[in-house]
C-alpha cells in the first residue's frame, strides 16, 4: 500500500463549500447562531470525507490531519458563504436602508449609539463591506472549522497499516 497522503482538495472543497452555501441561505444560516454549528459541521464533514480517502488509500489520518483539513475547509467556507451571501442579498434586495426602514416601521427608534455605525455603513462602498465581511468570516471560519476538523480527526481516525515484515532470505 502507498503511505503517501491523498489530496485534501476535494474533501475540503466539498465540506467547506457545502457548509458555506448552506450558511448563506437566510433562515438556515441561523444555525450558526448555535456556536457556529455550520462552520464546525463543515470542518467535521471535510474530515469525514478525507478520512475515507485515507482509508481507501491506506494512509494514516489523525486529529492533527483533521485540524489541517478543517482549516482549509474553513477557507472554502468563507469564500463560498460570502459569494453566495452577496448573491442572495442582491436577489432579495436587502440593503442597509431597507433594514432601517423595517425597524422604523415597527415604531421603534434606533438607539443613538447606533448612529455612527449606520452612517459608516451608509457611506462605505459595498465592496469594502464585502471585503470586511470576508475577513471576519475567514477568521471565524478558520477557528471553528479547525475545531470541527479536529473533532472529526478524533472520531474518524485511521491507523497507519503495519509495516511489512522483513523478507526472509534463504541461506545456503
Amino acid at each position: 500500500m502507498d503511505n503517501s497522503s491523498p489530496s485534501m482538495l476535494k474533501a475540503t472543497l466539498i465540506g467547506g463549500g457545502t457548509a458555506g452555501f448552506v450558511a448563506a441561505i437566510p433562515i438556515v444560516g441561523m444555525l450558526n447562531c448555535a456556536c457556529c454549528a455550520l462552520v464546525v459541521a463543515g470542518g467535521f464533514f471535510a474530515a469525514y470525507l478525507y478520512s475515507n480517502e485515507c482509508k481507501r488509500q491506506g494512509s494514516e489520518f489523525t486529529s492533527g490531519s483533521g485540524a489541517i483539513v478543517g482549516l482549509v475547509a474553513g477557507m472554502f467556507y468563507a469564500v463560498t458563504s460570502v459569494i453566495v451571501g452577496w448573491i442572495v442579498n442582491k436577489l432579495t434586495g436587502q440593503s442597509i436602508e431597507k433594514i432601517i426602514d423595517q425597524i422604523e416601521a415597527t415604531g421603534q427608534e434606533l438607539p443613538p449609539e447606533a448612529e455612527p455605525l449606520i452612517e459608516f455603513l451608509l457611506n462605505t462602498s459595498s465592496f469594502v463591506l464585502i471585503l470586511m465581511g470576508f475577513f471576519v468570516t475567514l477568521l471565524i471560519a478558520a477557528i471553528f472549522s479547525t475545531v470541527g476538523g479536529l473533532i472529526g480527526g478524533a472520531v474518524f481516525k485511521v491507523e497507519a497499516p503495519p509495516p511489512a515484515p522483513p523478507a526472509q532470505g534463504t541461506t545456503s
